[in-house]
């Protein structure tokens, strides 16, 4: 199962955990783990790219456990786009992938 947590301070997002993988189908073919990956890629470039947050100011981790962690040292508008983005699509796959997917929220 994939565990999606997300970093909060109130309403404002910090950033996020993905951990584990899916098992929806055979390593290749799982188009939830998939789908859970190029929606946390996306996020990380988008911080940079979109919302102009300096790559000093992005932490992130990345194994091929099936984990990636996410935390901006810096917030603006455009990063709160950015995660709400991420929650979006990690949402619309629960919808139809609930069992290989969790989602939590964590004040932090």
């Amino acid at each position: 199962m994939i565990k999606v947590t997300i970093y909060r301070t109130g309403n404002q997002i910090k950033g996020f955990m993905v951990e584990g993988h899916s098992d929806y189908a055979e390593e290749g073919y799982d188009i939830v783990c998939a789908s859970v990956s190029i929606l946390s890629y996306t996020a990380l470039n988008s911080l940079n790219v979109v919302a102009g947050i300096s790559p000093e100011n992005i932490e992130y981790k990345v194994d091929d456990a099936g984990l990636m962690s996410l935390r901006t040292k810096v917030n603006n508008d455009k990063t709160d786009l950015v995660y709400r983005n991420f929650i979006v699509g990690i949402e619309l796959l629960l919808e139809d992938y609930g069992e290989y997917i969790t989602l939590k929220f964590e004040e932090v």
